[in-house]
């Protein structure tokens, strides 16, 4: 991999595990502060919210990047880019807000309750911040400047858990939560315009795009992308407001927090998935198959490995883990959580894939194989939750996940580029075979979850690290070339690890 998606990758990737910190410290305050029903209520807001998002993005966050990262030659390429998509933005944005404010008062709403007509006002506040952060974003990702954008989610969640530190103490209500998310959002979207007025020229935003400029283009990936982005969505909402409905806010507050771990293992594959993206974009203009078929597969393998090992911890620690941080009534997610795991490693397996097929122009079939899964999720959705409750919305969800590999393999495969030829199969299931042994077997073993807790996770993932280096899952080689590109000294990388591990890594870059 070059330098540039190397540098790129390390920028998304710290500020996805700084999130990720600040999630896990937030989350059992939450479901404390709230209770599971009140919590269920909150995630039922949550999944509204990024349905009515969708609609108001429409596909800015990936045109911006993938237009601007592709720096043609016309004049003021970038700054006309942006604006078009901003001012597409502002008006939808406009109309969303209108809608969720008729829409707080209508009979669609009232049935859930009178609170529901505050949280949806609130939701009306929070559509333009969120529209405005997630622009700000995407340009300056389209111009290399992850080392800028990413921080920004990490201030947006920051301002959060200061909140809900607060309320934790004095007490507080779904509202007060929500208005929260306000408040983060709007200080992280003030910064992020900030820095974007430092780089692009927002004057172009009230001026008419040139006719240099692509319009018909820009708009038509960006419905596709819209579209595409919906059925996803879908595949990660649909459930829950399932849920909601016919299970009621315990269930659904109890399948959330199973869903909140089984989400946890996707924090490597989305930061891999949001760089590949505008980091590829050039090699499907230039018709470089060869080189995205190198950058798919080995992006593919990692992701594989990575996730694989937090599979095998979560499933040896789930019922400790849940009942310890949610409290002692979540371990009715312990089920539900172990259905959704083997789904969500194949989501997150896909996700290098798709993000490197959202590269080129053409997303007719990539909309129409999510759609397949989408459609698959619907139906499983509708046909188990009402006969088995929150484990049939896990089945249901993680047959779904799971086919999104496979679907996005063959649509990489007709696009030209095959994401599978490194992926070293047998070496990553003997790995896991070996690694599975200390991860799933010393909590039977100890007896104990604080122990558990304690101790499996830095034994397991030594013995993940060593199974992997000694199959050749991973070769040293592959390690130290990574180090070399990281923006950390290769040095300081090493250091960590085991010594005879790091000894090994040494002596290979000395006689490489």
């Amino acid at each position: 991999m070059s330098r540039r998606i190397v540098r790129s990758f390390s920028a998304v990737f710290g500020s996805q595990l700084g999130v990720l910190m600040l999630t896990v410290t937030i989350t059992p305050l939450l479901t404390r502060l709230l209770g599971s029903g009140g919590y269920g209520d909150y995630s039922f807001m949550l999944s509204a919210l990024q349905w009515l998002l969708v609609f108001v993005y429409a596909g800015a966050f990936n045109g911006i990047r993938k237009y601007i990262a592709e720096d043609r030659d016309e004049d003021g390429w970038t700054d006309h880019v942006f604006a078009f998509y901003f001012r597409m933005v502002a008006v939808l944005a406009a109309g969303m807000v209108v809608l969720v404010l008729l829409l707080s008062r209508s009979p669609f709403v009232s049935p859930l309750g009178s609170e529901f007509t505050i949280y949806f006002l609130l939701l009306a506040c929070i559509i333009p911040l969120r529209a405005a952060l997630r622009i700000a974003r995407s340009g300056l990702m389209g111009l290399e400047l992850e080392s800028y954008s990413e921080p920004l989610k990490i201030v947006d969640r920051l301002f959060f858990v200061i909140v809900i530190a607060f309320l934790s103490v004095v007490g507080g209500s779904v509202a007060t939560v929500l208005l929260g998310r306000l408040l983060g959002t709007a200080i992280a979207a003030g910064v992020a315009l900030a820095l974007v007025s430092r780089r692009i020229d927002l004057s172009k935003i009230g001026r008419r795009t040139p006719e240099t400029v692509p319009r018909k283009r820009l708009a038509t990936y960006s419905v596709s992308t819209m579209t595409l982005t919906f059925l996803l969505l879908s595949l990660y909402h649909l459930d829950i407001i399932l849920l909601r409905f016919l299970a009621g806010d315990s269930a659904t507050g109890f399948y959330r927090a199973a869903l909140v771990v089984a989400e946890f293992l996707w924090f490597v594959p989305i930061a891999v998935q949001l760089t590949l993206l505008h980091s590829t974009s050039n090699l499907w203009i230039e018709e470089r198959y060869d080189r995205l078929s190198e950058i798919g597969s080995r992006a593919v393998r990692y992701t594989l490995l990575c996730t694989v090992l937090l599979v095998l911890g979560v499933a040896g620690l789930a019922e400790p883990f849940l009942t310890l941080y949610f409290g002692p009534e979540f371990d009715a997610a312990v089920m539900p959580l172990l259905l959704l795991l083997p789904g969500a490693l194949g989501f997150a397996v896909a996700r290098p894939v798709l993000a490197i097929n959202q590269g080129q122009d053409n997303l007719r079939l990539l909309v129409a194989v999510t759609a397949a899964a989408a459609a698959m999720n619907v139906a499983l959705n509708v046909a188990l939750i009402p006969r088995f409750g929150t484990s049939g919305a896990a089945v249901a969800t993680s047959v779904s996940y799971g086919s999104m590999f496979g679907l996005h393999v063959w649509t990489a495969r007709r696009l030209g580029f095959d994401p599978l030829i490194d992926i070293r199969i047998g070496r990553t299931v003997a790995t896991t075979l070996l690694a599975a042994v200390p991860i799933i077997g010393l909590p039977y073993v100890l007896q104990s979850e604080l122990l558990s807790l304690a101790v499996v996770p830095p034994i397991g993932a030594l013995a993940f690290v060593s199974a992997a280096l000694a199959t050749g899952a991973v070769r040293r080689g592959e390690v130290q070339q990574l180090a070399s590109l990281s923006p950390l000294p290769a040095e300081s990388i090493i250091a960590v690890l085991p010594e005879r591990v790091a000894e090994s890594l040494r002596s290979t870059d000395r006689d490489g």
